[in-house]
């Protein structure tokens, strides 16, 4: 009995899917140095040479063209494995709701930190408020057994919809202003902005490659040893306490180091 259970152990240890944890974490960790790199740039004034030199780099990386050509790819990297892992999730809805409420408590902390700082770094609606309403659509549609082909056609609208408004480069919206990007949602959420279109649609293809690809729900490296990506895929399992730790940390100490006088 004893050598069954261990069996049927060994199994469910071989079907993690670590791969979908460590994309999920590689681009957590990116998510992570871009944050800490705006929060060099432009929160705070340094007054040490460290911290001046740093604040250089800082600003040297936000604004080259390495990060300007890639951040939008990690961050559409990160969409995408967000829906996929809808496939592995008991509860989308307590799933969603759970990020879409850390979304909002950043909201009522960047407001907060706005209005005690003077800077405009205020967050309504960031990538986890994005990723919260993504899934709870996803999850209404999940109840009612959206086949496969639909979630493509959806995710090709979203997509087309989305980007040709935000060629549009509007000023105003008669919509939600969480819908589209427009000049007047920029300025409503300054310090992060991620509209639900078309994001929902790369949220989609996810879903649906998540759906073909990992029906089973079986790693499709089983080969790999994962104890090895151990550091990348344990981001990856708990990417939103290091996306909230690393936010209220990144900050905290950097406001710390510099008013004792470190940086």
């Amino acid at each position: 009995m004893e050598n069954v259970q261990a069996l049927a152990q060994q199994n469910t240890k071989q079907k993690r899917v670590w791969e979908v944890d460590f994309l999920r974490g590689f681009c957590m960790l990116f998510v992570i140095w871009d944050h800490l790199m705006f929060d060099f740039t432009f929160l705070f004034s340094f007054s040490t040479p460290l911290g001046q030199l740093i604040s250089s780099f800082a600003s040297d990386y936000w604004n080259s063209g390495i990060r300007n050509a890639t951040h939008d790819y990690f961050v559409g990297a990160f969409v995408v494995t967000s829906g996929l892992s809808c496939v592995f999730s008991r509860n989308d809805f307590k799933k969603s709701l759970k990020v879409l409420g850390a979304g909002l408590l950043i909201t009522l902390v960047t407001n907060g930190f706005a209005s005690e700082m003077g800077r405009g770094i205020i967050i309504n609606f960031g990538v986890l408020h994005m990723l919260g309403m993504c899934g709870l659509v996803w999850a209404v549609l999940k109840s009612f057994n959206c086949p496969n082909w639909l979630v493509g056609v959806l995710a090709i609208a979203c997509l087309a919809v989305g980007y040709y408004f935000q060629a549009q480069n509007l000023t105003e919206f008669v919509g939600a202003i969480w819908l589209f990007e427009s000049k007047r949602a920029l300025g409503w959420s300054p310090g992060d902005f991620w509209p639900l279109l078309p994001w929902l649609g790369w949220f989609f293809a996810g879903v649906l490659v998540g759906n073909l690809v990992y029906k089973n729900k079986i790693t499709k490296f089983a080969c790999v040893n994962e104890k090895y990506l151990s550091p990348v895929t344990f981001v990856g399992r708990h990417s939103l306490l290091f996306y909230l730790a690393s936010q209220a940390l990144g900050i905290g100490l950097l406001f710390i180091l510099v008013e004792v006088g470190l940086l």
